[in-house]
C-alpha cells in the first residue's frame, strides 16, 4: 500500500492540528491589523498628507508600545506548558500576574508616548505631518492599557487552546472601530468631523470594547463554555511576574528591534517627502496583513510546541515546529504572487494621487520579495518562544534589523540614490538572514 505523502520534517497530523489551532488566531490577528488597514484607508480618502501623518504617528506609537505587546507573549507558552501538566491554578496565576505586569508596562509606555509627542518637531519631518500626528498620537496612547490587558487575556485563552475566543472578540472590535471611524472621521449622522483624531477615538473605543468582552468571557462566561478562573490570590506574586518578564521582556525587545527598524525607515523616507512616505505606508500596511496571518500560524506553533515541551516530548515539538515553517512558507509564497500581480491595482484602494501611485508598484515588488523570508522568521520566533528560548533570538534580531537593515537601507536609498526602494533592500536582506538564523537555532535545540 502506498505511503501517504507528507512534507519533510513533519507529518500530516501535525499540519492538520496546527492549521485547526492557528486558523482562529489568524482571523483574530487579521482583525487586529485590519483595524489599522481600515484607519489608513479612511484617512487616505481625506488626503495623502493625512495618510503620511498617520504613518508618522503609528510608527512612533508601535516602536514604543511593541515592548509591552511582546511582554504579553510570555503568557501563552507558560499557560500552554502548565495546561499540558493539567495545572489549572498555575494557568490562572500566569493570567493574574500577567495583568499586573500589563498595568505596569502600560503606565511606562504612556509616559514614553507623551514624551514622543514633544520630540516630534525635532525629527525633521514636514510641519503639517507633525501638527496632525501629535494630536492623533495622544488619542492612540490612551488606548494602550485596554490593548495590553486585552492581549494578556488573549494569550491566556490561546494558551488554553481556546483560540476562537479572541477571534470573535477581535471581529467585534473591528466592526466597532469601522462604525466610529465612519461617524467621526467624516462627520456622518450629525457627529463632528474630526478627521485623523476621529480615527484615534475609534481605536480607543474598539480596544475598550474588546477588553470588556474578553474579560467578561474569562471571568463570568462559564455558562457559555468560558474557562473561568480557579480560586487564587490577586496579590502581586513576584516569582511569577519574574518568570513572565524573563520570557516576555526579551520577546518585547526582539519585537522592538524589528518594528524599530521599520519605524526608522519611515523616518528616513520622511526626509524624501510626504508622497514617498505615503507610498511606503500603503505597501507596508498591505504587508502587515499577510504578516499577521503568518503570526497566527506562529502563535499556533507556540502553543503546540509549548504543550510538547510540557510533556517533555521534543520529537513532537520538532515536528510541530516544522509544520509551522512549511505552512508559513507556502502561504507567503502565494502572498508574494498577489503582491507582484496586484502591484498596480491594490494601492489604488488607499489613494489615487499620481505622485503616490508612481512609487507604489516598485515597493510592491520589493515587498513580494521579502514575503517568504518574513513568514519564516515569524514562525521561527514563534516556535522558539514555545521552547521558551528568547534571549538569543533577541540578539539575532538586533544584529539583523539594526546592524544590517537600517545601515544597508540608508546606503541603498541615499548614497546609491535608489530612493524608497533602496531602503526596502535592507529589509529583504535582513529578513532573509533572520529567517535562516531562527530556523537553524530551532533545528539545533530540537535535535535528538
Amino acid at each position: 500500500m502506498r505511503k501517504p505523502f507528507s512534507l519533510p520534517g513533519t507529518s500530516n497530523r501535525h499540519l492538520r492540528e496546527t492549521v485547526n489551532l492557528s486558523i482562529p488566531v489568524m482571523i483574530g490577528q487579521l482583525g487586529i491589523v485590519l483595524t489599522g488597514v481600515m484607519d489608513n484607508m479612511m484617512v487616505g480618502w481625506l488626503s495623502y498628507e493625512h495618510l503620511s501623518a498617520a504613518s508618522l504617528a503609528n510608527s512612533l506609537f508601535f516602536i514604543i508600545v511593541v515592548i509591552s505587546m511582546g511582554i504579553t507573549n510570555a503568557v501563552s507558552p507558560l499557560v500552554a506548558e502548565a495546561d499540558a501538566a493539567d495545572n489549572k491554578l498555575l494557568c490562572a496565576t500566569y493570567l493574574r500576574q500577567g495583568l499586573w505586569v500589563g498595568v505596569g508596562s502600560s503606565v511606562i509606555t504612556m509616559a514614553l508616548l507623551e514624551a514622543s509627542v514633544w520630540v516630534l518637531p525635532y525629527l525633521d519631518q514636514p510641519p503639517q505631518d507633525v501638527l496632525l500626528a501629535g494630536s492623533y498620537l495622544r488619542w492612540l496612547y490612551v488606548s494602550v492599557p485596554p490593548m495590553v490587558l486585552f492581549l494578556t487575556y488573549k494569550q491566556y485563552t490561546d494558551g488554553l487552546s481556546r483560540t476562537r475566543v479572541a477571534m470573535m472578540v477581535t471581529i467585534a472590535g473591528l466592526l466597532i472601530n469601522g462604525l466610529v471611524n465612519w461617524l467621526l472621521i467624516f462627520g456622518n449622522l450629525g457627529f463632528p468631523r474630526m478627521e485623523l483624531d476621529g480615527a484615534g477615538i475609534g481605536t480607543f473605543v474598539s480596544r475598550m470594547a474588546m477588553l470588556l468582552l474578553i474579560g467578561w468571557y474569562v471571568h463570568k462566561g462559564q455558562k457559555i463554555g468560558g474557562p473561568g478562573l480557579p480560586l487564587g490570590s490577586w496579590k502581586p506574586d513576584w516569582p511569577a511576574m519574574k518568570k513572565i518578564l524573563s520570557i516576555g521582556l526579551p520577546s518585547g525587545l526582539q519585537l522592538f528591534f524589528e518594528v524599530g527598524a521599520f519605524c526608522g525607515a519611515v523616518i528616513m523616507i520622511g526626509w524624501m517627502g510626504a508622497a514617498p512616505r505615503s507610498a511606503h505606508q500603503i505597501v507596508l500596511n498591505m504587508s502587515s496583513v499577510t504578516y499577521m496571518v503568518v503570526t497566527g500560524i506562529a502563535a499556533g506553533c507556540t502553543i503546540r510546541v509549548g504543550n510538547a515541551r510540557g510533556r517533555l516530548d521534543m520529537l513532537n515539538a520538532r515536528q510541530a515546529g516544522f509544520a509551522g515553517f512549511w505552512l508559513g512558507g507556502i502561504f507567503m509564497f502565494f502572498s508574494a504572487l498577489v503582491f507582484f500581480f496586484g502591484r498596480d491595482f491594490l494601492p489604488t484602494l488607499y489613494n489615487n494621487h499620481p505622485d503616490v501611485l508612481r512609487i507604489t508598484p516598485h515597493l510592491m515588488i520589493m515587498a513580494g520579495l521579502f514575503q517568504i523570508f518574513d513568514g519564516l522568521q515569524a514562525v521561527g520566533l514563534g516556535v522558539l518562544r514555545g521552547l521558551q528560548d528568547v534571549v538569543k533570538p533577541m540578539i539575532i534580531a538586533f544584529v539583523c534589523y539594526w546592524l544590517v537593515a537600517l545601515p544597508l537601507g540608508y546606503v541603498s536609498g541615499f548614497v546609491w540614490e535608489l530612493g524608497v526602494a533602496g531602503v526596502w533592500i535592507g529589509f529583504v536582506v535582513s529578513l532573509g538572514m533572520a529567517a535562516a538564523a531562527f530556523m537553524y537555532r530551532f533545528r539545533k535545540l530540537t535535535k535528538a
